[in-house]
């Protein structure tokens, strides 16, 4: 899947993408997002906004804030290292101005992350590969004793 990256990445979306490791690892599909995908559900789509799914007394809006809340809800706390720990599911939070939450990935194994990219591909990624482009940079790292 990863043959096609270069036609579909620009240098504005994810300019890290062509010096670390950044591989489309699915087709495009519209039917879960990045916080579906990070919290491992696949079959639909987590959005504050309309009528998509949402947790029960989260507040609905983007900020950083909130998100941290409903990984909390899933036994997420916040960490200081985005390092391969053993026993534990690690996800990131991505902002740009440290306010509103742009993105979600989470951890496979060391250096490796997944994403989904909104309503088009999975990837797999080191963090570098993904900052510095459309999602904005790593701000949390949140991290959860592995069910």
């Amino acid at each position: 899947m990863g043959q096609d990256k270069k036609n579909y990445l620009t240098d504005k979306n994810f300019p890290n993408s062509f010096d670390a490791q950044f591989e489309i690892s699915s087709p495009k599909t519209c039917k879960y997002n990045c916080l579906a995908w990070a919290m491992n559900d696949n079959t639909k789509w987590w959005d504050y906004e309309d009528d998509y799914y949402w947790v029960a007394g989260i507040e609905k809006n983007g900020k950083l804030k909130t998100f941290i809340k409903l990984l909390e809800c899933f036994n997420y706390k916040k960490t200081n290292t985005a390092s391969y720990e053993s026993g534990y599911d690690k996800i990131a939070l991505f902002s740009k101005d440290k306010i509103e939450c742009t993105h979600l990935a989470k951890q496979l194994k060391e250096e490796i992350w997944t994403s989904k990219l909104g309503s088009s591909y999975d990837v797999l990624h080191t963090l570098k590969g993904i900052e510095n482009g459309i999602y904005g940079d790593v701000k949390i790292i949140m991290k959860r004793k592995t069910e």
